[in-house]
């Protein structure tokens, strides 16, 4: 018998569908904040976020065999007590609204769509709203990944060169060409736009430093939808105070919710979003896709997607 507890209210036709495809399934509800002795005792698979983890310790589980987590990020995840446990997370299910989220946000940049809403709120018809184009400028993008791919092959459609960086220079599908991660101060001189998408592990940890910057071409922009921990508060304000490239669009941030009084909001060279890139309406039902198949796959985590490795932490 499989027991599944799950600190997410999944969608009912999901609920459905898994106990549609497994007979010998139970599947129970239960909020993180509220778990039970019961509850660790019972469940043999915990469907969770990577937060959830806080409010409880891995170990009081007694009979875990499984941990999926709903979200791409594992940082939070305390691998040296989940073990041998196998983690399968929600990788890949971003890639759509994480394009179309980064798409929209280029646009809004180079066509100045909100100065127009602007001008409309005030009445005002306005014929010298500047606007630029993407054809003919370099894009590059740190993290080849699903993610990074779609956005490239989207970028491609407008005339844009993709360059992407890995951790080896591998050829991408969907990017023109690839570097290694470690020379990316000698080619970033050459981006009109600069995207990552890098998650955080101990690796990405301030990759983004001052020289970094200091390489970029002065009329570039730079846009984090990835992880905070990528470039620490003190570069992002060097590179702001002294306008070393054009602009910044932040989606995340080192301290997340931004507080109200944080030096971040006055600058006019920033863009700022609430780390929403990837929120849509369909993000539970895409999650719960790739758990009713591990699930269909399940005991055999050889033929499960996403398996996390706990010592990369992706």
């Amino acid at each position: 018998m499989i027991n599944i507890l799950s600190t997410i209210k999944l969608p009912e036709p999901s609920i459905e569908e898994i106990k549609k495809q497994q007979t010998e399934v139970n599947f129970r509800f239960v909020h993180s904040k509220d778990i039970t002795q019961d509850d660790y005792e019972w469940a043999t698979v915990l469907n969770t976020y990577g937060s959830h983890i806080k409010h409880h310790d891995i170990t009081d589980f007694k009979n875990l065999k499984w941990l999926n987590v709903m979200s791409a990020g594992v940082d939070s995840l305390p691998f040296d007590k989940i073990g041998d446990i196998p983690v399968t997370n929600a990788r890949g299910i971003h890639k759509t609204p994480m394009m179309e989220y980064t798409i929209g946000l280029i646009l809004n940049y180079y066509k100045n769509f909100y100065q127009n809403q602007v001008d409309q709120n005030n009445r005002f018809w306005n014929k010298d709203v500047s606007t630029a184009e993407l054809y003919g400028r370099n894009v590059h993008i740190f993290g080849t990944g699903s993610i990074g791919a779609h956005i490239a092959k989207v970028l491609q459609v407008f005339g844009v060169k993709t360059t992407g960086y890995n951790t080896n220079g591998r050829a991408v599908d969907g990017f023109d060409e690839t570097y290694p991660m470690d020379e990316r101060n000698e080619h970033v001189n050459e981006a009109d736009i600069v995207i990552s998408i890098l998650p955080k592990t101990e690796m990405t940890n301030e990759i983004y430093d001052q020289a970094f910057f200091d390489s970029m071409n002065q009329t570039a922009v730079f846009i984090n939808i990835g992880r905070g921990n990528v470039v620490s508060d003190e570069v992002l304000f060097y590179v702001l105070d002294n306008k070393v490239i054009e602009h910044l669009i932040l989606d995340v941030f080192n301290t997340e919710p931004l507080p109200e009084d944080s030096p971040f909001y006055n600058y006019k060279n920033l863009t700022i979003s609430p780390h929403s890139s990837a929120t849509t309406g369909v993000y539970y039902e895409r999650a719960s896709e790739i758990l009713i198949r591990n699930l269909a796959a399940y005991p055999d985590i050889s033929k499960m997607e996403n398996v996390v490795d706990g010592n990369r932490g992706y």
